[in-house]
Protein backbone atom coordinates (compact mmCIF):
# COMPACT_ATOMS: atom_id res chain seq x y z
CA UNK A 1 0.00 0.00 0.00
CA UNK A 2 1.61 3.13 -0.78
CA UNK A 3 1.67 6.01 1.53
CA UNK A 4 -1.18 7.96 0.14
CA UNK A 5 -3.29 4.92 0.30
CA UNK A 6 -2.00 4.46 3.95
CA UNK A 7 -3.18 8.10 4.63
CA UNK A 8 -6.52 8.20 3.54
CA UNK A 9 -7.47 4.79 4.79
CA UNK A 10 -6.29 6.09 8.58
CA UNK A 11 -8.08 9.32 7.46
CA UNK A 12 -11.39 7.43 6.72
CA UNK A 13 -11.05 5.32 10.36
CA UNK A 14 -10.56 8.84 12.31
CA UNK A 15 -13.48 9.64 10.41
CA UNK A 16 -15.46 6.98 11.35
CA UNK A 17 -15.06 7.31 15.19
CA UNK A 18 -16.00 11.33 14.96
CA UNK A 19 -19.55 10.27 12.83
CA UNK A 20 -21.60 10.24 16.17
CA UNK A 21 -19.73 13.50 18.02
CA UNK A 22 -20.59 15.43 14.55
CA UNK A 23 -24.31 15.34 15.30
CA UNK A 24 -24.07 16.10 18.83
CA UNK A 25 -21.96 19.06 18.38
CA UNK A 26 -24.28 20.68 16.24
CA UNK A 27 -26.78 20.45 18.89
CA UNK A 28 -24.28 22.41 21.07
CA UNK A 29 -23.62 24.64 18.38
CA UNK A 30 -26.94 25.99 16.91
CA UNK A 31 -27.66 26.63 20.89
CA UNK A 32 -24.81 27.74 22.07
CA UNK A 33 -22.15 28.79 19.58
CA UNK A 34 -23.94 29.18 16.17
CA UNK A 35 -20.80 30.26 14.51
CA UNK A 36 -19.50 26.99 14.08
CA UNK A 37 -20.67 23.57 11.74
CA UNK A 38 -20.64 20.35 12.02
CA UNK A 39 -23.19 18.18 10.00
CA UNK A 40 -23.54 20.91 7.57
CA UNK A 41 -22.26 24.09 5.94
CA UNK A 42 -23.27 27.34 6.43
CA UNK A 43 -23.06 30.32 3.42
CA UNK A 44 -20.27 32.81 4.71
CA UNK A 45 -22.48 35.48 6.18
CA UNK A 46 -25.55 33.81 6.58
CA UNK A 47 -27.84 34.17 10.17
CA UNK A 48 -26.71 31.24 12.51
CA UNK A 49 -29.28 32.58 15.35
CA UNK A 50 -32.75 31.87 14.00
CA UNK A 51 -32.70 28.56 16.56
CA UNK A 52 -31.61 30.63 19.64
CA UNK A 53 -34.81 32.36 21.53
CA UNK A 54 -32.76 31.89 25.22
CA UNK A 55 -29.01 33.63 25.03
CA UNK A 56 -28.14 32.32 28.14
CA UNK A 57 -25.99 29.57 27.03
CA UNK A 58 -24.36 31.58 24.51
CA UNK A 59 -23.52 34.37 27.11
CA UNK A 60 -22.64 32.24 29.65
CA UNK A 61 -19.99 30.14 27.37
CA UNK A 62 -18.89 33.57 26.44
CA UNK A 63 -18.28 34.49 29.62
CA UNK A 64 -16.40 31.54 31.09
CA UNK A 65 -14.00 31.74 28.46
CA UNK A 66 -13.36 34.86 29.33
CA UNK A 67 -12.79 34.08 33.13
CA UNK A 68 -10.42 31.29 31.73
CA UNK A 69 -8.03 33.83 29.33
CA UNK A 70 -8.35 36.22 32.30
CA UNK A 71 -7.65 34.05 35.18
CA UNK A 72 -5.50 31.08 33.30
CA UNK A 73 -3.16 32.67 31.01
CA UNK A 74 -3.90 36.61 31.13
CA UNK A 75 -0.75 37.81 29.21
CA UNK A 76 -0.80 40.97 31.45
CA UNK A 77 0.10 39.20 34.49
CA UNK A 78 2.91 36.65 35.00
CA UNK A 79 1.05 33.27 34.93
CA UNK A 80 3.79 31.11 34.56
CA UNK A 81 7.48 30.72 35.96
CA UNK A 82 10.28 28.70 34.68
CA UNK A 83 11.76 26.73 37.07
CA UNK A 84 14.38 23.88 37.73
CA UNK A 85 13.63 20.49 38.49
CA UNK A 86 16.77 20.20 40.85
CA UNK A 87 15.59 22.75 43.85
CA UNK A 88 19.02 22.76 45.25
CA UNK A 89 19.91 24.14 41.92
CA UNK A 90 16.94 26.50 41.39
CA UNK A 91 17.86 28.27 45.02
CA UNK A 92 21.25 29.88 43.47
CA UNK A 93 20.88 33.40 42.82
CA UNK A 94 22.24 32.80 39.20
CA UNK A 95 19.90 30.33 38.23
CA UNK A 96 16.46 32.55 39.70
CA UNK A 97 17.51 35.63 37.75
CA UNK A 98 18.09 33.47 34.64
CA UNK A 99 14.94 31.89 34.89
CA UNK A 100 13.10 35.08 36.04
CA UNK A 101 14.56 36.91 33.05
CA UNK A 102 13.67 34.09 30.66
CA UNK A 103 10.05 33.76 32.08
CA UNK A 104 9.80 37.33 31.29
CA UNK A 105 10.98 37.42 27.60
CA UNK A 106 8.91 34.55 26.98
CA UNK A 107 5.76 36.72 28.42
CA UNK A 108 6.24 39.17 26.32
CA UNK A 109 6.30 37.04 23.78
CA UNK A 110 3.05 35.85 23.96
CA UNK A 111 1.60 39.25 24.70
CA UNK A 112 2.80 40.58 21.30
CA UNK A 113 1.08 40.67 18.92
CA UNK A 114 3.48 38.82 16.44
CA UNK A 115 2.70 35.41 18.40
CA UNK A 116 -1.20 36.22 18.34
CA UNK A 117 -1.39 33.90 21.86
CA UNK A 118 -4.24 36.46 23.28
CA UNK A 119 -7.03 36.03 20.23
CA UNK A 120 -6.11 32.26 19.79
CA UNK A 121 -6.24 31.17 23.32
CA UNK A 122 -9.56 32.98 23.64
CA UNK A 123 -11.07 31.11 20.71
CA UNK A 124 -9.60 28.00 22.12
CA UNK A 125 -11.53 28.23 25.51
CA UNK A 126 -14.77 28.92 23.41
CA UNK A 127 -14.45 25.85 21.73
CA UNK A 128 -13.23 23.93 24.98
CA UNK A 129 -16.41 25.36 27.07
CA UNK A 130 -19.11 24.79 24.44
CA UNK A 131 -17.73 21.41 22.56
CA UNK A 132 -15.20 20.31 24.98
CA UNK A 133 -12.48 19.87 22.30
CA UNK A 134 -10.52 22.48 20.96
CA UNK A 135 -7.20 22.47 18.50
CA UNK A 136 -4.26 24.57 17.98
CA UNK A 137 -1.58 24.93 15.76
CA UNK A 138 1.76 26.28 16.39
CA UNK A 139 3.04 27.30 13.27
CA UNK A 140 6.25 28.55 12.48
CA UNK A 141 6.13 31.67 9.94
CA UNK A 142 9.65 32.84 8.93
CA UNK A 143 11.33 34.00 12.55
CA UNK A 144 7.69 33.84 14.14
CA UNK A 145 6.55 31.53 16.12
CA UNK A 146 2.35 32.01 15.66
CA UNK A 147 -0.57 29.97 17.82
CA UNK A 148 -3.59 29.73 15.26
CA UNK A 149 -6.76 28.03 16.80
CA UNK A 150 -7.98 25.36 13.92
CA UNK A 151 -12.03 24.79 13.11
CA UNK A 152 -12.72 21.56 15.00
CA UNK A 153 -15.49 20.90 12.44
CA UNK A 154 -12.39 19.85 10.21
CA UNK A 155 -9.80 18.06 12.20
CA UNK A 156 -9.81 14.01 12.93
CA UNK A 157 -7.56 12.60 15.92
CA UNK A 158 -5.92 9.14 17.04
CA UNK A 159 -4.80 8.18 20.09
CA UNK A 160 -2.53 5.97 22.11
CA UNK A 161 -3.37 3.51 24.87
CA UNK A 162 -2.03 6.20 26.94
CA UNK A 163 -4.97 8.31 25.77
CA UNK A 164 -1.89 10.63 24.54
CA UNK A 165 -3.35 12.49 20.68
CA UNK A 166 -0.55 10.48 18.10
CA UNK A 167 -2.41 11.31 14.86
CA UNK A 168 -3.71 14.35 13.55
CA UNK A 169 -5.73 14.60 9.89
CA UNK A 170 -7.10 17.72 8.78
CA UNK A 171 -9.13 18.09 6.07
CA UNK A 172 -9.39 20.93 3.62
CA UNK A 173 -9.93 22.54 0.41
CA UNK A 174 -8.38 24.95 -1.48
CA UNK A 175 -8.82 26.42 -4.77
CA UNK A 176 -6.47 25.59 -7.53
CA UNK A 177 -4.73 29.00 -7.48
CA UNK A 178 -3.69 28.90 -3.86
CA UNK A 179 -2.77 24.90 -4.28
CA UNK A 180 -0.82 26.20 -6.91
CA UNK A 181 0.70 29.32 -4.66
CA UNK A 182 1.70 26.64 -1.96
CA UNK A 183 2.47 23.79 -3.26
CA UNK A 184 3.47 24.93 -7.13
CA UNK A 185 4.71 21.45 -9.37
CA UNK A 186 4.10 19.15 -6.32
CA UNK A 187 0.70 18.81 -7.46
CA UNK A 188 -0.56 15.95 -9.83
CA UNK A 189 -1.67 16.12 -13.59
CA UNK A 190 -4.60 14.75 -11.90
CA UNK A 191 -5.70 17.55 -10.16
CA UNK A 192 -5.03 20.00 -12.95
CA UNK A 193 -6.92 18.22 -15.19
CA UNK A 194 -9.84 17.97 -13.14
CA UNK A 195 -10.06 21.93 -12.70
CA UNK A 196 -10.10 22.00 -16.70
CA UNK A 197 -12.54 19.00 -17.02
CA UNK A 198 -14.93 20.36 -14.21
CA UNK A 199 -15.70 23.95 -15.90
CA UNK A 200 -14.63 23.03 -19.44
CA UNK A 201 -11.63 25.65 -19.25
CA UNK A 202 -8.95 26.02 -16.95
CA UNK A 203 -10.59 27.49 -13.52
CA UNK A 204 -8.54 28.59 -11.11
CA UNK A 205 -10.82 29.24 -8.57
CA UNK A 206 -11.82 25.06 -8.66
CA UNK A 207 -11.15 23.53 -5.27
CA UNK A 208 -9.09 20.52 -4.28
CA UNK A 209 -9.95 18.80 -1.24
CA UNK A 210 -6.76 17.74 0.78
CA UNK A 211 -5.80 15.47 3.66
CA UNK A 212 -2.89 16.92 6.10
CA UNK A 213 -2.28 13.91 8.28
CA UNK A 214 0.20 14.14 11.26
CA UNK A 215 1.42 11.04 13.34
CA UNK A 216 4.41 9.59 14.91
CA UNK A 217 6.85 7.90 12.96
CA UNK A 218 7.31 4.39 13.42
CA UNK A 219 10.46 3.98 11.21
CA UNK A 220 12.82 6.31 10.50
CA UNK A 221 16.81 7.27 11.00
CA UNK A 222 17.38 9.07 14.06
CA UNK A 223 21.00 10.19 12.47
CA UNK A 224 19.87 11.58 10.03
CA UNK A 225 18.51 15.42 10.40
CA UNK A 226 16.60 15.68 6.93
CA UNK A 227 12.71 16.50 7.61
CA UNK A 228 11.50 12.79 6.09
CA UNK A 229 13.27 11.37 9.46
CA UNK A 230 11.89 13.46 12.17
CA UNK A 231 10.03 11.86 15.19
CA UNK A 232 6.66 13.23 13.76
CA UNK A 233 5.56 12.64 9.79
CA UNK A 234 3.80 15.76 7.93
CA UNK A 235 1.82 14.62 4.86
CA UNK A 236 -0.38 16.33 2.39
CA UNK A 237 -2.68 13.97 -0.07
CA UNK A 238 -5.02 14.76 -2.77
CA UNK A 239 -8.02 13.10 -1.37
CA UNK A 240 -9.24 12.23 -5.07
CA UNK A 241 -6.19 10.06 -6.39
CA UNK A 242 -4.68 9.82 -3.62
CA UNK A 243 -1.36 11.56 -4.54
CA UNK A 244 1.36 12.57 -1.99
CA UNK A 245 1.54 16.44 -2.27
CA UNK A 246 4.51 17.38 0.47
CA UNK A 247 6.26 14.76 3.10
CA UNK A 248 7.71 16.41 5.57
CA UNK A 249 8.51 16.14 9.81
CA UNK A 250 8.14 17.96 12.98
CA UNK A 251 10.34 17.62 16.12
CA UNK A 252 7.05 17.75 18.32
CA UNK A 253 3.38 17.41 17.09
CA UNK A 254 2.34 20.91 15.86
CA UNK A 255 -1.18 20.22 16.60
CA UNK A 256 -1.73 20.49 20.41
CA UNK A 257 -5.67 19.13 21.24
CA UNK A 258 -6.84 19.62 24.61
CA UNK A 259 -10.02 18.03 26.31
CA UNK A 260 -12.24 19.83 28.93
CA UNK A 261 -13.17 16.26 30.58
CA UNK A 262 -12.97 13.04 29.10
CA UNK A 263 -14.54 9.74 29.78
CA UNK A 264 -12.90 6.95 29.57
CA UNK A 265 -11.33 5.31 26.38
CA UNK A 266 -13.14 8.03 24.37
CA UNK A 267 -10.85 10.39 22.05
CA UNK A 268 -12.98 13.51 22.60
CA UNK A 269 -13.61 15.78 25.17
CA UNK A 270 -17.26 16.47 26.47
CA UNK A 271 -17.86 20.85 27.52
CA UNK A 272 -20.07 22.41 30.12
CA UNK A 273 -22.42 22.80 27.22
CA UNK A 274 -22.74 19.30 26.21
CA UNK A 275 -23.30 18.50 30.00
CA UNK A 276 -26.22 20.83 30.21
CA UNK A 277 -27.44 20.81 26.53
CA UNK A 278 -30.86 18.79 27.72
CA UNK A 279 -31.58 22.81 29.99
CA UNK A 280 -30.02 24.23 27.43
CA UNK A 281 -32.87 22.74 25.21
CA UNK A 282 -35.44 23.49 27.75
CA UNK A 283 -34.27 26.77 28.67
CA UNK A 284 -34.72 27.58 24.87
CA UNK A 285 -38.11 26.16 23.81
CA UNK A 286 -39.44 27.51 27.70
CA UNK A 287 -38.23 31.22 25.97
CA UNK A 288 -40.38 30.96 22.71
CA UNK A 289 -43.13 29.55 24.74
CA UNK A 290 -43.06 32.57 27.01
CA UNK A 291 -42.99 34.52 23.97
CA UNK A 292 -46.19 33.34 22.52
CA UNK A 293 -47.55 33.45 26.02
CA UNK A 294 -46.64 37.11 26.48
CA UNK A 295 -48.10 38.14 22.66
CA UNK A 296 -50.96 36.38 23.35
CA UNK A 297 -51.71 38.49 26.84
CA UNK A 298 -50.72 41.66 25.07
CA UNK A 299 -52.17 41.01 21.83
CA UNK A 300 -55.35 38.08 22.09
CA UNK A 301 -57.60 36.95 19.34
CA UNK A 302 -60.61 38.47 18.64
CA UNK A 303 -64.26 36.85 19.21
CA UNK A 304 -66.20 38.44 16.48
CA UNK A 305 -70.15 37.15 16.25
CA UNK A 306 -70.82 36.43 13.00
CA UNK A 307 -71.84 38.92 10.68
CA UNK A 308 -71.65 41.35 13.26
CA UNK A 309 -68.88 43.51 11.96
CA UNK A 310 -69.07 45.07 8.03
CA UNK A 311 -65.92 44.73 6.08
CA UNK A 312 -62.55 43.83 6.99
CA UNK A 313 -60.78 43.71 10.79
CA UNK A 314 -58.00 45.95 11.76
CA UNK A 315 -56.41 45.47 14.92
CA UNK A 316 -54.22 48.72 14.69
CA UNK A 317 -53.76 51.32 17.13
CA UNK A 318 -56.58 54.07 15.58
CA UNK A 319 -58.13 51.65 13.42
CA UNK A 320 -62.05 52.28 12.88
CA UNK A 321 -63.96 48.92 12.80
CA UNK A 322 -67.67 49.15 11.26
CA UNK A 323 -70.62 46.95 12.81
CA UNK A 324 -73.85 46.51 12.08
CA UNK A 325 -76.33 49.04 14.20
CA UNK A 326 -78.66 47.76 16.20
CA UNK A 327 -76.58 44.44 17.23
CA UNK A 328 -75.21 44.44 20.80
CA UNK A 329 -72.37 42.20 19.93
CA UNK A 330 -68.94 43.15 19.05
CA UNK A 331 -65.53 41.64 18.61
CA UNK A 332 -64.18 40.64 22.49
CA UNK A 333 -60.48 40.01 23.14
CA UNK A 334 -60.36 36.20 23.96
CA UNK A 335 -59.22 35.93 28.11
CA UNK A 336 -57.28 32.51 27.32
CA UNK A 337 -55.75 32.76 30.93
CA UNK A 338 -52.14 32.68 30.41
CA UNK A 339 -50.16 33.60 32.91
CA UNK A 340 -46.25 34.07 31.76
CA UNK A 341 -45.20 35.05 35.09
CA UNK A 342 -45.83 31.36 36.49
CA UNK A 343 -43.30 30.33 33.14
CA UNK A 344 -40.96 33.02 33.72
CA UNK A 345 -40.40 31.87 37.55
CA UNK A 346 -39.56 28.14 35.84
CA UNK A 347 -37.26 30.16 33.43
CA UNK A 348 -35.60 31.80 35.87
CA UNK A 349 -34.51 28.55 37.55
CA UNK A 350 -33.73 26.95 34.38
CA UNK A 351 -31.39 30.14 33.24
CA UNK A 352 -29.49 29.72 37.06
CA UNK A 353 -28.91 25.68 36.38
CA UNK A 354 -27.18 26.88 33.08
CA UNK A 355 -24.89 29.69 34.37
CA UNK A 356 -23.97 26.86 37.41
CA UNK A 357 -23.24 24.48 34.83
CA UNK A 358 -20.65 27.39 33.13
CA UNK A 359 -19.59 28.09 36.37
CA UNK A 360 -20.59 31.59 36.99
CA UNK A 361 -22.14 31.64 40.09
CA UNK A 362 -18.57 30.70 41.57
CA UNK A 363 -16.57 33.22 38.82
CA UNK A 364 -18.46 36.27 39.85
CA UNK A 365 -19.53 37.86 43.13
CA UNK A 366 -22.51 38.96 44.34
CA UNK A 367 -23.45 42.84 43.74
CA UNK A 368 -25.13 43.31 46.86
CA UNK A 369 -23.08 41.60 49.55
CA UNK A 370 -20.84 43.48 51.92
CA UNK A 371 -17.49 41.43 52.65
CA UNK A 372 -14.40 42.50 53.45
CA UNK A 373 -11.07 42.14 51.48
CA UNK A 374 -10.20 38.28 52.89
CA UNK A 375 -13.80 37.04 52.65
CA UNK A 376 -13.64 38.43 48.97
CA UNK A 377 -10.16 36.41 48.44
CA UNK A 378 -11.61 33.51 49.91
CA UNK A 379 -14.57 33.21 47.84
CA UNK A 380 -12.83 33.76 44.86
CA UNK A 381 -10.86 31.24 45.66
CA UNK A 382 -13.24 28.74 46.75
CA UNK A 383 -14.82 28.77 43.29
CA UNK A 384 -11.49 28.31 41.39
CA UNK A 385 -11.04 25.47 43.39
CA UNK A 386 -14.22 23.99 42.03
CA UNK A 387 -12.80 23.94 38.50
CA UNK A 388 -9.63 22.54 39.38
CA UNK A 389 -9.81 19.65 38.68
CA UNK A 390 -10.28 20.67 34.71
CA UNK A 391 -6.35 22.27 35.17
CA UNK A 392 -4.51 19.11 34.99
CA UNK A 393 -5.53 18.40 31.64
CA UNK A 394 -5.46 21.24 30.32
CA UNK A 395 -1.79 21.59 32.07
CA UNK A 396 -0.87 18.44 30.22
CA UNK A 397 -2.38 18.36 26.87
CA UNK A 398 -2.34 22.53 26.42
CA UNK A 399 0.24 25.03 28.47
CA UNK A 400 2.79 22.33 29.12
CA UNK A 401 3.52 21.57 25.42
CA UNK A 402 3.28 25.31 24.63
CA UNK A 403 5.60 26.15 27.14
CA UNK A 404 7.94 24.15 26.27
CA UNK A 405 7.71 24.09 22.24
CA UNK A 406 8.00 28.07 23.01
CA UNK A 407 11.05 27.89 25.00
CA UNK A 408 12.97 25.61 22.29
CA UNK A 409 11.93 28.02 19.42
CA UNK A 410 13.25 31.49 21.49
CA UNK A 411 16.17 28.73 22.32
CA UNK A 412 16.99 28.23 18.93
CA UNK A 413 16.73 31.59 17.58
CA UNK A 414 18.38 33.19 20.43
CA UNK A 415 16.20 35.33 21.77
CA UNK A 416 16.72 33.95 25.59
CA UNK A 417 19.55 34.96 27.15
CA UNK A 418 22.37 32.36 27.48
CA UNK A 419 21.39 30.31 30.89
CA UNK A 420 24.28 29.88 33.62
CA UNK A 421 26.73 27.13 33.47
CA UNK A 422 24.84 25.94 36.85
CA UNK A 423 22.15 25.20 35.06
CA UNK A 424 23.38 22.70 32.36
CA UNK A 425 22.46 19.55 32.38
CA UNK A 426 19.34 20.26 34.49
CA UNK A 427 16.06 20.14 33.28
CA UNK A 428 13.46 22.59 33.69
CA UNK A 429 10.15 22.32 35.15
CA UNK A 430 6.91 24.97 34.76
CA UNK A 431 5.36 26.37 37.89
CA UNK A 432 1.93 28.25 37.39
CA UNK A 433 1.25 31.55 38.43
CA UNK A 434 -1.93 32.83 37.24
CA UNK A 435 -5.30 33.23 39.62
CA UNK A 436 -6.60 29.60 38.98
CA UNK A 437 -3.10 28.41 39.35
CA UNK A 438 -2.69 30.35 42.83
CA UNK A 439 -5.79 29.36 44.03
CA UNK A 440 -4.48 25.68 44.41
CA UNK A 441 -1.03 26.75 45.79
CA UNK A 442 -2.29 29.15 48.09
CA UNK A 443 -2.55 27.17 50.69
CA UNK A 444 0.61 26.53 52.42
CA UNK A 445 0.56 30.17 53.01
CA UNK A 446 -2.62 30.74 54.11
CA UNK A 447 -2.03 27.98 56.51
CA UNK A 448 1.39 29.75 57.78
CA UNK A 449 -0.63 32.58 58.31
CA UNK A 450 -3.98 31.56 59.87
CA UNK A 451 -1.54 29.30 62.58
CA UNK A 452 0.58 32.46 62.92
CA UNK A 453 -2.83 34.19 64.09
CA UNK A 454 -3.28 31.50 66.55
CA UNK A 455 -0.10 31.54 68.22
CA UNK A 456 0.48 34.98 68.14
CA UNK A 457 -1.07 35.02 72.14
CA UNK A 458 1.24 32.50 72.85
CA UNK A 459 4.10 34.71 71.33
CA UNK A 460 2.94 37.69 73.06
CA UNK A 461 2.97 35.37 76.67
CA UNK A 462 6.49 34.02 75.91
CA UNK A 463 8.01 35.54 73.13
CA UNK A 464 10.56 32.21 73.78
CA UNK A 465 8.10 30.46 71.47
CA UNK A 466 9.05 32.29 68.29
CA UNK A 467 12.15 30.11 68.20
CA UNK A 468 10.15 27.15 66.62
CA UNK A 469 9.51 29.87 63.53
CA UNK A 470 12.09 29.95 60.60
CA UNK A 471 10.96 33.44 60.02
CA UNK A 472 13.45 33.40 56.98
CA UNK A 473 11.89 30.46 55.17
CA UNK A 474 8.25 32.06 55.78
CA UNK A 475 9.20 35.09 54.15
CA UNK A 476 10.76 33.66 51.04
CA UNK A 477 8.42 30.78 51.03
CA UNK A 478 5.52 33.98 50.85
CA UNK A 479 7.41 36.14 48.26
CA UNK A 480 8.01 32.85 45.77
CA UNK A 481 4.53 31.86 45.90
CA UNK A 482 3.70 35.52 45.00
CA UNK A 483 5.47 35.31 42.25
CA UNK A 484 7.92 38.51 43.39
CA UNK A 485 10.92 39.35 41.53
CA UNK A 486 14.10 37.73 42.66
CA UNK A 487 16.44 40.97 42.20
CA UNK A 488 13.78 42.82 45.05
CA UNK A 489 14.86 40.16 47.45
CA UNK A 490 18.80 40.18 48.72
CA UNK A 491 20.11 36.68 48.63
CA UNK A 492 20.96 34.63 51.61
CA UNK A 493 24.15 35.70 51.27
CA UNK A 494 23.54 39.21 51.44
CA UNK A 495 21.42 38.89 54.34
CA UNK A 496 23.95 36.60 56.80
CA UNK A 497 26.22 40.02 55.45
CA UNK A 498 24.15 42.11 56.61
CA UNK A 499 23.48 40.37 59.60
CA UNK A 500 26.97 39.67 60.48
CA UNK A 501 27.96 43.35 59.55
CA UNK A 502 25.00 44.47 61.62
CA UNK A 503 26.61 41.98 64.63
CA UNK A 504 29.96 43.24 64.56
CA UNK A 505 28.35 46.84 64.90
CA UNK A 506 26.43 46.01 67.98
CA UNK A 507 29.77 44.38 69.29
CA UNK A 508 31.71 47.32 68.86
CA UNK A 509 29.31 49.28 70.47
CA UNK A 510 29.01 46.71 73.41
CA UNK A 511 32.28 47.32 73.91
CA UNK A 512 32.81 50.85 73.68
CA UNK A 513 30.52 51.08 76.09
CA UNK A 514 31.95 48.63 78.52
CA UNK A 515 34.70 50.46 78.45
CA UNK A 516 33.46 54.13 78.77
CA UNK A 517 31.76 51.98 82.02
CA UNK A 518 35.62 50.77 82.94
CA UNK A 519 37.05 54.33 82.41
CA UNK A 520 33.87 55.43 84.55
CA UNK A 521 34.38 53.25 87.00
CA UNK A 522 38.10 53.77 87.51
CA UNK A 523 37.02 57.38 87.73
CA UNK A 524 34.87 57.11 90.22
CA UNK A 525 37.22 55.01 91.98
CA UNK A 526 40.10 57.63 91.73
CA UNK A 527 37.93 59.93 93.58
CA UNK A 528 36.90 57.94 96.56
CA UNK A 529 40.55 56.98 97.05
CA UNK A 530 41.15 60.85 96.95
CA UNK A 531 38.46 61.35 99.33
CA UNK A 532 39.49 58.88 101.24
CA UNK A 533 42.96 59.95 101.51
CA UNK A 534 41.91 63.64 102.25
CA UNK A 535 39.56 62.69 104.91
CA UNK A 536 42.60 60.22 106.48
CA UNK A 537 44.65 63.81 106.66
CA UNK A 538 42.05 65.57 108.44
Amino acid sequence: MSMGHMVIARFEKAKTYRSNWDYHWQEVADLTLPTRQFSYEYSSGEQRRNKIFNDTAPNAAQSLAAALSGMLTNTSTRWFMLTTSDHKVGQRESVRRYLHEATTVMLDYFDSNKSQFAVSSHELFLDLVSFGTAVMYLNTEGEHLVYQTRQLSNFYVLENESGVVTECYRNFKMSLRDALDTFGDELSDEALRAADENSGSYNPDAEIEFVHAIYKRQERDPYKLDVTNKPFASIYVEVANKHVVRESGFDRMPYLVPRWSKAAEEMYGRGPAMQVLPGIKVANAMSRTLLEAAELAIRPPLMVPSNSVEGPIRTSPGSILYYRSGTREVPQPLVSGANPAVGQALLEKQEQRIEEAFFLDKLTLPMNDRMTATEIIERRQQGLMSAAPVLSRLYSEWLNPIIEFTYSYMRSKGALPEPPEELKGTGLSIEYRSPMANSKRSAESQAFLQSLQVVLPLLQANPGVFDNINADAAVRTIMAANGVNPKMMRTEQEVAQIRQARAQQEQQVAQSQQIQQQAMAARNTAAAAKDIRDAQQL
